[in-house]
């Protein structure tokens, strides 16, 4: 196992609003629609803030000039305090209608904690840090299209767990990697459930595993995994209790489909970037049916 200090669990969620109003002028189709983009997190255990300084959004279409939204103050936002529901917008303002290949959000993350920085539940500060420099901010590839009129709503979901290291565990500065994808949110569900307090005995760091499709021999996080591997996770959860057990997780931003969930109690060394022997499930949950715009109950009793 690679010396690296890693998160228990760290989801982000950045959420894009995209609201198309008919207009003149603008993309590769006509017309303008108007875009608001907010960024949130869920609550995790590890650290107490992951702040991102925000400089603003590139948006590059299929066709035509990039569109870039500049902000006049640097946006710097604690994920941590964005969970749940909350939310703090980055931008809300008309953009040309067409199709995009590609949002960039620009952010100030060099390794100087007074940009972007970490705070780890034992106070220790770390600097964040864009591995191809803080210049090309970061990307992610993915077709979107913002209509002339009507309505499109979606969620760009940052992994953060995957794409966090700090190498060395006591690194100044960690590294801050492009993990995330796009997701409509017209057309996603959740599911969501407890874990009883019998199976997070003393000495347990559990951790809630969530796979496409039904998986029966649950693997740990590998960056190093062969691409398609479905017994590679798509995200995971620590589970947490409110003032007492049974504990509860939640998963977010699901594509309709079914859904396989497995339970650990080794998640804290589950190294993201390699197979770790020592995380074993028990127990595997299969047959898990997503639908659109509904929550799905799973138990893990």
């Amino acid at each position: 196992m690679s010396h690296q200090w890693r998160f228990s669990r760290l989801l982000g969620l950045v959420a894009a609003t995209l609201l198309g109003l008919a207009a003149c002028g603008g993309g590769s189709s006509g017309g303008t629609g108007q875009m608001s983009l907010a960024v949130s997190d869920a609550p995790v255990d590890g650290a107490q803030s992951v702040v991102v300084k925000f400089t603003g959004i590139e948006l590059t279409g299929n066709g035509g000039n990039p569109v870039d939204i500049m902000f006049s103050q640097p946006k710097t936002i604690d994920l941590m305090t964005q969970s749940g529901t909350a939310s703090a917008v980055l931008f809300n303002q008309p953009i040309p209608a067409g199709s995009y290949g590609q949002i960039r959000l620009m952010v100030v993350a060099d390794g100087d904690p007074s940009n972007s920085y970490l705070v780890l539940s034992n106070g220790a500060m770390h600097g964040l840090q864009v591995p191809s420099g803080s210049e090309t901010g970061l990307k992610l590839v993915t077709g979107f299209t913002v209509p002339a009129s009507g309505v499109v709503d979606y969620t760009i979901d940052f992994d953060l767990r995957k794409a966090i290291t700090c190498p060395g565990g006591q690194a100044p500065a960690c590294f801050l990697k492009p993990v995330e994808r796009l997701v409509d949110n017209t057309t996603v569900g959740n599911i969501q459930g407890s874990v009883s307090a019998t199976l997070v005995p003393p000495g347990c760091t559990p951790g809630v595993y969530l796979y496409s499709g039904t998986v029966t021999a649950p693997e740990d996080m590998n960056s190093m995994a062969a691409a398609g591997d479905m017994n590679q996770p798509l995200g995971s959860r620590a589970p947490v209790a409110n003032s007492q057990p049974p504990y509860y997780y939640q998963f977010t931003f699901l594509a309709p489909g079914t859904y396989s969930v497995a339970l650990t109690c080794q998640a804290a060394m589950d190294d993201p970037d390699l197979a770790d022997s020592v995380v074993i499930f028990n127990p595997v949950k299969t047959g898990i049916a997503v639908m659109a715009k509904q929550t799905t109950t799973v138990d893990i009793p």
